[in-house]
């Protein structure tokens, strides 16, 4: 009897002992992409990406996962400078999110996709009479709105803005650079397709609920879809050695557990669930006050 009491408190405290090293990980990121990552009607952070590194973490016993909201400029400066340990979800920027002084990339590596997002330009009317089959070239002299810390316009687009060829004008997040394009107060902004249309139609419920803007909000038209790109987790490659001793083990279990709910449907489970929240907002009196009816591609 004294022999199984013994056994029962040596397991009891070897269970107790791997809950209590479970590595806590801490992801940056941001609230402001529906349905990929956003903040839901209960104040509660959700979307595809957040939920679906949940999943795959709750198969990681190790490991316990928490997000940190922060803007994305400063999630990209914390995984710079070695702070954060990974921040979710940038597309692939090994080429030209550079350290400053030895420049290498900052992130390293990145987690298998998450999603493929396709990204587009959207203009106002009076952007969209001249044709603009080819991008960036096409938007010379153009003024951008562009959410800050965003990198999805590309190297080309960057070399524009620097070359003084394009202006742009930078905010917080997505929802404000369409309130500023239907204010004609910039010409075009290039964003994820999903998430533009989302606050989009969320802009004009809100717009239709109120007294309105008397008619007074330019049109805006979808031009080019200009790319095709993979969302991931990113890692930081700045001190990690020092700073994240776990990141090996962490990298190579995150793949095989998002590999194996890729397999099994997870994955497509949950991309659906998030696709027809998006599609249940896809009415038709919700999309009058913003998109008009043309559309370039």
């Amino acid at each position: 009897m004294n022999r199984l009491l013994m056994v029962v408190a040596i397991l009891s405290v070897c269970a107790c002992s791997a809950f209590a090293t479970a590595q806590r990980i801490e992801i940056y990121t941001y609230d402001t992409l529906p349905p990929f990552a956003y903040t839901d009607e209960d104040g509660r952070l959700t979307g595809l990406y957040v939920e679906l590194v949940k999943k795959v973490v709750q198969r990681m016993p190790n490991y316990d996962v928490v997000f940190k909201v922060v803007p994305w400029q400063r999630a990209k400066l914390m995984a710079q400078k070695g702070e954060a340990f990974a921040i979710l979800a940038p597309y692939f920027h090994a080429h030209d999110w550079l350290t400053e002084d030895t420049k290498r990339p900052y992130l390293w590596p990145y987690s298998m996709s998450l999603y493929t997002q396709q990204d587009m330009v959207v203009c106002t009317a009076a952007a969209a009479v001249i044709a603009r089959p080819y991008y960036p070239e096409d938007y010379e002299g153009l003024n951008f709105v562009m959410w800050r810390g965003d990198g999805r316009a590309g190297v080309e687009f960057n070399q524009m803005v620097d070359d003084n060829k394009l202006s742009v004008t930078y905010v917080n997040d997505i929802k404000t650079a369409i309130e500023l394009l239907r204010l004609g107060r910039a010409d075009c902004t290039v964003t994820s397709k999903l998430p533009y249309s989302w606050l989009s139609r969320e802009l004009a419920k809100e717009k239709k609920g109120s007294k309105g803007d008397g008619g007074k909000a330019v049109k805006l038209v979808k031009m080019n879809v200009v790319a095709t790109n993979d969302a991931y987790l990113g890692y930081t490659d700045v001190n990690d050695k020092k700073n994240f001793p776990f990141k090996d083990d962490f990298v190579m279990k995150f793949d095989i557990q998002l590999y194996h709910l890729k397999r099994n449907g997870t994955v497509n489970r949950l991309t659906q669930k998030y696709m027809d929240a998006y599609l249940d907002r896809a009415t038709p009196e919700t999309l009058g006050a913003i998109w008009s009816s043309s559309e370039h591609y």
